[in-house]
């Protein structure tokens, strides 16, 4: 039996190839993000660890106090009590801080969102041995900088050189005294590092006199621990110690977790992609067993045993899982590291690092080619093992019409079941993520019911799409529907592979569109002023002084700007707005179903979706804890239905700044005069020192971003799948193949009676497109009735959210659908215009 198996390797090893390759792009997709989780987990750790080096005890804000913009009181008189303590050798201050390096065109030097700004720490020799200098010295006083040498480079500036740096203000003339290296993760990312003297990098980024941590190193003979208690006592309201242990742990946590959830991510691309595979390997395995019938049926009749014929055909599929691992786990290597140069190419920057290949991705990626190879050939093989010897050897024996009718009456009821739990998403009371878990389970279980149906509902499909291609081509038409309706289980799961892509992209489609759609529509009516200030980069803010300059240019007839905190209702966690009362609602067009905005100097606004939740009503005291810990109750003056920029509480900026230690603006809404819009841009923009770290758009700009945004990210999740639909590709490919093998005496035939060569590849062409566009058809009516679903569920939770179907797009799934029929076809159309006519004809 294992020489029998040998021989059929060999055989059949082009029809098991094109089925190892569906494997191996499943395998390669597994392989890819176990490699590129390892390297960016190692790359991360590393910078991480380097960050924290030779630090025996650190001292810097709780989690709670970073979160709530607070800055606990780390100033000199505080270093000075540690420096005092027995076990501590020295004490450091450090700053950092968004400052970003503008070139001499006024654009940001290397990547901003890695602009990172920090104070030198010189020793008694001047020098600070984290940054070693290249060049000149290290900055002393305000008006000084030094560059790191990337950026140095990128910029072309030198010591001496008068440049220009961004913080979160206006942008800041300067002179470059030192150039200096650094293993800094921000550099290394792509990023740049700026040094400034203590007193400046304080003013700059806290207040002055105030650190954002303390680094205490021990003399020998104190561990860590008992120089983090003896400074335990010291530390003021707001910080905490941790030991230089405990802080790489935390490191190794975070970068842990950070990792396991984008590796979860792609690995479920990645199962879809295996998933698409199996139907590609079980339709191989159905198809050899159908062809080496008589062949098994004499292995039977000779005295091989059901166990025998079952372990044989195992033998094959091992074997192609054996291969498929090894080769997906090879190529995976390739795609990591292709997948990280894409990434950063596209704005990820992600921290540099070797390509790490480990053992247990080897393994995994074997285990995942050999089990999914098995367990999907495992039906195909038992199959195989209950053909009757004596039936076998007289002919080969029809699908079981009682299998089918099983298969049919499961696929109903799974449907069912699937719609019910559908239904029940959309118009049941589950909220948030229970709600969108819901109409993804029962969408899913809908689909799996309809892969179930998938030959029940083949047959009139392909006989419609038959008819129409029979008007077009009379012979080759009706020769192409009768060998795709021959073996609707067959064509079903070819179909299936395609049609498990074609609902995803559409789902996701309809999806994204309409909640861009509800982006838009908000921004639109929710915004009145004529132009947006923010920061160009994600998570920075602007100095209150940016507002302050802006009133004062010629024209701007109003300016709020737009804070942003987190406070405690009733021991909950809510996202606080804070705007300026006398002007808000002159850039904001905000609906008031109950009060108004006159009473925000000294009170609350509500969204009505909140006050409907907690039932509260004009005048309901709501007791608040702002994020330095004071409570107060404030008196609701107005509830509001929701706004584009406003939160569920919105309160005045004098409310709101007291309670704030690092006071910055997310955003800067100016209203100007009608006659004054041509040219303000261009005032604007001069008013803030044409700075390049700062945004100056129309409200209609700002709208365009967040579209793109959506579009990013429909993009990336279009790039995941195209594994699956390749992977459908190759279905199509494998199929049409084998059916050519099939079918050799029967071409052969064709072709003696008539059938020229360029009729026969014709054939084969319109059989791929049947298959491709049923595939499609149903995948795209699927995707849209789970779009629409997942839409009508949100809808229910989400004001003005509506149903947008991009009908162009979804036309557009249909037309690749064609194209992937075309594209699949060419191969083994080919093989059969070249079949000799007279080895066709004595082919058993």
């Amino acid at each position: 039996m294992l020489r029998t198996s040998l021989r059929n390797l060999v055989a059949y090893k082009v029809r098991l190839a094109l089925t190892a390759l569906a494997v191996v792009f499943g395998v390669a997709f597994v392989a890819a993000v176990l490699v590129f989780g390892d390297t960016l987990k190692q790359a991360m750790t590393e910078a991480a660890l380097r960050e924290h080096r030779g630090i025996a005890v650190d001292v810097r804000g709780t989690k709670y106090a970073v979160e709530h913009l607070q800055t606990p009181a780390l100033d000199e008189p505080l270093v000075a009590k540690l420096r005092a303590l027995p076990g501590a050798a020295s004490v450091t201050g450090h700053v950092t801080g968004f400052t970003a390096v503008v070139d001499r065109n006024g654009k940001l030097v290397r990547k901003k969102a890695n602009a990172t700004g920090a104070n030198a720490v010189p020793g008694r020799d001047g020098k600070d041995p984290r940054y070693p200098l290249t060049a000149g010295r290290l900055p002393a006083k305000a008006g000084e900088v030094a560059l790191d040498t990337e950026t140095a480079k990128a910029a072309e500036y030198k010591v001496g050189d008068r440049i220009r740096i961004v913080a979160r203000g206006p942008v800041l003339d300067v002179s470059v005294v030192g150039v200096f290296t650094t293993d800094s993760a921000a550099v290394e990312a792509g990023g740049s590092l700026t040094l400034l003297d203590t007193a400046t990098a304080q003013e700059l980024y806290l207040e002055p006199g105030v650190y954002g941590e303390l680094r205490l190193n021990a003399k020998p003979g104190t561990s860590q621990e008992q120089l983090r208690a003896a400074a335990a006592p010291l530390i003021p309201k707001g910080a905490e110690a941790l030991t230089g242990d405990t802080l790489r742990r935390d490191d190794r946590d975070k970068v842990n977790k950070e990792i396991a959830s984008l590796r979860t991510l792609l690995l479920v691309f990645a199962g879809i992609a295996l998933f698409v595979g199996s139907f590609i390997i079980a339709n191989t395995f159905s198809m050899l067993v159908a062809q080496r019938t008589r062949e098994l049926a004499l292995l039977r009749a000779i005295g091989a045993t059901r166990k025998q014929v079952t372990r044989s055909v195992m033998f094959e599929a091992l074997a192609v899982g054996i291969v498929a691992g090894l080769a997906g786990f090879v190529i995976g290597i390739g795609l990591a590291v292709g997948l990280r140069g894409i990434l950063n190419n596209v704005g990820a920057d992600l921290t540099p690092g070797s390509t790490v290949v480990t053992g247990a991705t080897a393994l995994w990626s074997l285990a995942v080619g050999i089990g999914v190879t098995l367990l999907a050939a495992w039906l195909p093989v038992r199959r195989a093992a209950k053909i009757p010897p004596v039936a076998a050897l007289r002919t080969s024996l029809p699908p079981s019409t009682s299998s089918l009718r099983r298969r049919n009456i499961a696929g109903v009821l799974t449907v069912a079941l699937g719609g019910l739990v559908l239904v029940a998403g959309i118009k049941g009371s589950a909220t948030g993520n229970a709600k969108v878990f819901t109409v993804m389970g029962g969408a899913g279980i809908v689909l799996v019911g309809v892969i179930v149906l998938t030959p029940l509902i083949a047959t009139p499909a392909v006989r419609l799409f038959g008819e129409l291609l029979r008007r077009v081509y009379p012979v080759e038409g009706r020769l192409a529907y009768q060998n795709a309706a021959r073996n609707p289980r067959r064509t079903a799961a070819t179909a299936s592979a395609l049609m498990i892509g074609m609902v995803l992209v559409t789902s996701l489609t309809i999806f994204s569109t309409s909640l861009k759609h509800l982006v838009d529509r908000t921004l639109s009516k929710g915004i009145t002023a004529e132009f947006v200030l923010s920061s160009s980069s994600d998570g920075q803010t602007l100095t209150p002084e940016i507002a302050a300059t802006i009133a004062k240019v010629p024209g701007v007839t109003a300016v709020s700007p737009v804070r942003e905190a987190q406070v405690s209702v009733d021991g909950k966690e809510h996202k606080l707005t804070a705007v300026d009362p006398a002007s808000a609602f002159s850039v904001l067009a905000t609906t008031f179903s109950q009060g108004g905005p006159q009473s925000l100097a000294t009170g609350l606004l509500v969204s009505k979706q909140t006050a409907d939740d907690r039932k509260w009503r004009i005048g309901t005291p709501v007791p608040v804890t702002f994020p330095d810990g004071q409570q107060t109750r404030l008196p609701i003056g107005g509830i509001y239905d929701e706004a584009p920029l406003l939160g569920a509480l919105t309160v005045s900026l004098q409310t709101l700044t007291p309670h704030i230690d690092v006071v910055g603006d997310d955003f800067v809404l100016a209203k100007v005069a009608p006659r004054s819009k041509d040219g303000m841009r261009d005032a604007l923009r001069k008013a803030v020192g044409n700075s390049p770290a700062i945004n100056v758009q129309t409200a209609k700009e700002v709208r365009k971003d967040f579209n793109k945004l959506f579009d990013v990210m429909l993009n990336i999740v279009y790039g995941l799948l195209s594994m699956a639909i390749v992977i459908a590709v190759l279905g199509v490919v494998n199929t049409l193949a084998m059916s050519v093998f099939e079918r050799t005496r029967e071409i052969g035939m064709m072709r003696a009676i008539g059938l020229d060569r360029r009729r026969t590849r014709r054939v084969i062409r319109l059989e791929s497109l049947i298959i491709s566009l049923f595939g499609g058809l149903l995948g795209v009516l699927l995707g849209l009735a789970a779009g629409v679903g997942g839409v009508k569920g949100m809808a229910r939770s989400t004001k003005d959210l509506s149903v947008v179907i991009p009908w162009d797009r979804v036309l557009s799934f249909l037309v690749l659908a064609a194209i992937v029929g075309a594209l699949a076809a060419a191969w083994p159309a080919r093989r059969a215009a070249k079949l000799d006519v007279l080895t066709a004809l004595r082919t058993d």
